[in-house]
Parts: structure tokens; sequence; C-alpha cells
């Protein structure tokens, strides 16, 4: 970069700072006008947004996925200005930039900007919850079964150190209705029951509980929730506040297809005071704002946040809702398809869009789920993943040419 374009990156940098980002500048093909959901030619120019080789199809959104062009190239673009001038003055440049990302965030998930922060990934977002409450001998914390390692495990191995109780809630597998998916958590309620933590969307079913309906019956009862959002944000619109939880998680790596190393964390702001510091890092103090309070971490990887605002301004020039359509339509197709042509196929997961998400798992009788996987990757250039089955999660840069050529592999893979 010459010392003029430095300089005026650097200067760019600083304003954006101040006045916050401008409008991001879309790479390699512009944004198409948005015709209707059925326009499947949409979709195909939406996928040029994104840098995946012509022999590769990702539909692992569930654990990682790509980012837009615009994202990697901000990316790309902050980090080497930072590597190139390291200085406290220039780095101070980012801390604006991270105010700006967690203004732009708090909108984006409904809740005001003291009440949210941003960690490294759900996982941390879920032990600061679990390792910050005081809970005691007596207390009793439910969980789903199916939460994920972080939202499960976390609890468990709290309560062996604290002597509090853990309460594991089975569910349904297809269930038909709300109440089905109600009623258990509902049941396991006793007097000494302080909180109900469940995942929004299942990564080992794919199975999405209502979580607003829990949340609220919890809430008349005086007891916290926490929601695991990992498999929601960025798949489906979320409002916190309309909710009703206590606290809620997530990552950006995720369905929303930003940055790496990026987590949220929502605290309501009646309870601000309820979560002790887990992680002390240099320049933390007493605050009321729990970016500022709880997520001081210590060194991190500043560009990384400072990009947020350009994946939320991705989300809304297509339409989340569009978007949660889009997954909804993907999945719909793809089970339908592998119905028609692999009958042998088991669905793990729901049948039915509204209690399914974004996620489909299968298995194939007979067939080893992992080496199932590893040979979609291998021979056909799929990217799943071996949880519980072979998981299969599309996203926006999938097209329907793409799922049947998924269903294609599947069909070969179970002869």
């Amino acid at each position: 970069m010459q010392q003029n374009s430095r300089r005026h990156f650097i200067q760019t940098l600083a304003a954006a700072s101040l006045t916050g980002l401008a409008s991001p500048v879309f790479s390699q093909s512009p944004l198409p006008t948005w015709t209707h959901a059925a326009d499947e030619a949409y979709w195909v120019e939406i996928k040029k947004q994104f840098t995946v080789p012509a022999n590769r199809i990702m539909m692992n959104a569930a654990n990682l996925c790509p980012s837009p062009n615009v994202v990697r190239e901000r990316m790309i673009e902050y980090t080497n200005a930072i590597k190139r001038d390291v200085s406290f003055q220039y780095r101070a440049v980012f801390a604006g930039l991270r105010k700006k990302s967690l203004s732009m965030l708090a909108a984006f998930v409904g809740a005001a900007e003291t009440e949210l922060g941003i960690t490294r990934n759900t996982s941390e977002s879920n032990g600061m919850i679990a390792h910050g409450l005081d809970l005691k001998a007596g207390d009793e914390v439910i969980i789903w079964e199916q939460n994920h390692y972080s939202n499960r495990e976390v609890w468990q191995s709290q309560a062996r150190r604290l002597g509090f109780t853990v309460v594991k809630v089975s569910l349904p597998a297809n269930p038909t209705s709300i109440q089905q998916l109600l009623d258990p958590f509902e049941k396991a309620i006793t007097p000494k029951t302080k909180l109900i933590t469940f995942s929004h969307i299942s990564n080992l079913s794919g199975l999405v509980l209502p979580a607003k309906e829990i949340c609220r019956m919890a809430q008349a009862k005086g007891i916290m929730t926490l929601v695991d959002g990992a498999q929601s944000l960025g798949m489906t619109n979320i409002n916190v506040h309309d909710m009703g939880c206590t606290f809620y998680s997530a990552s950006t790596h995720k369905w929303l297809m930003g940055p790496f190393e990026n987590g949220v964390l929502y605290i309501h702001k009646d309870y601000f005071t309820r979560i002790w510091p887990t992680i002390i890092g240099g320049g933390w103090h007493e605050a009321n704002i729990v970016d500022e309070h709880l997520c001081v971490l210590g060194q991190r990887n500043e560009t990384s946040p400072a990009a947020l605002p350009d994946i939320l301004t991705f989300h809304q020039a297509v339409g989340r809702k569009n978007i949660e359509q889009r997954v909804v339509q993907l999945n719909t197709h793809l089970k339908a398809q592998l119905q028609k042509h692999v009958p042998q196929v088991q669905f793990v997961t729901p049948l039915a869009p509204e209690f399914s998400g974004g996620i489909t798992i299968i298995t194939l009788p007979g067939k080893d789920p992992a080496k199932g996987y590893d040979a979609h990757y291998t021979q056909y250039g799929i990217a799943a993943a071996p949880s519980g089955g072979i998981r299969l999660s599309p996203h926006i840069y999938n097209t329907l040419a793409d799922v049947d050529d998924v269903v294609n592999a599947i069909q070969a893979l179970a002869k």
C-alpha cells in the first residue's frame, strides 16, 4: 500500500469511528435487485457474492459459513492495516469501530446497546452466564438434553462445583404441536428452579423449540432463561425483548455468515447485576454496560468485530425474512427430493418446516454416518457434518441445483 493510500485509509477509518461506517461496496458482482422468493435466478446471483470453488458445495452452516466477499475483503483490509501500525494511537480507531458494531448488532437482535456484549463465540457467552451466576446447593437448573455441549456440560460441571442440581428434559422427536414441546419444561419446574436453558434449534437433531413460549412461561414464574441461539441468529429474525429471554448467546460465524471469533451475549437490563465477570483483562472497570463489564477479555483480534457492520448491512440488503424463507425452501426441497429419490433414507430432523429450522439430519440404514460424511467431501466436494447422522445445513449461498447435486450424491452413497 503506498503512503498516500495508507494515509487515506487511516483517515477513512478514523472518520468511520466518529461518524459511522459508510455503506459497503459489494465485491465481484453487484447485489441483485430483489424480485420474489421463487426467482431462482436471484439466488444464483446471490451465490456470486461468495467465493466458493466451483467444485465445492458448502452445506455446513450449522458449524461454519463462508462470508460474502464484502466481509472477506473488509477483514483483509483491516488486518493489513493494523499489521502495519500496531500503536495504541492507531488501534484506538478500532475501539470506535467496535462501538459501531455493538450499536448495529443490538438493533439487529432487538436489544439495548447497554445489554449486549461481543464475546469470542457462543461457548464463551454460555460460559459467562454459567460461571457468572451465584447458584448454590438446593437450586435447580433445567436443561434440554439436546443442548449443545457448551450449554450442557458447563452446567453439570458447575453443579459438581457448587452443589446445585441439573434437571434434563426430553422432548418428542416429531412433535405435532408447540404444546408438546412446552409441557415437558413446565412439568420439570419446581419451587427450586432458578434457570431454564435450551438451544433454540438443536445442532443434534435440527428440532426448533418455541423459544418465546418457553421464555414467557418461565418469566411468569420468576425463572431466568438462557437461549442458545447459535443455530438461529442469522437464519431467523431474532428480537430478544419480544422473545422474553433473560440471556441470549450466539456466534457470528454460523448462519450470520460474519467474521470469525465473535460471539453475542445479551443480558436483560434487570439481571445485569446477577452476573459476575469471569475474565478480567487489561483496562477492565466496573460498568453498567455488558460489553465493558464482562467482555474485556485481553488481547484479541480487533479487526474481527470491526467487520460486523458489513455482514449486518448485507443481511438487511437481502432481507432477513427473505433469508429465512430461502433457508426453509432449500431444506423443504432437500427433504422432498430425498424422499423421492432415496426412499430408504431416515430423517432425524422433523419433516415439518415449522419444527426443523435450517438443519436436515439423515441416516442411511447399514451405513456409517462418519464414513458417509467424509465421502461426501472427498468424492463429491460437499461439506457436511457427522452429527447424529449426516447433517446438511444449506444457506443462501446454495442453489436448488446444489441441493439436487447433494441428493444425487446421497443416492450414490446409499447403494
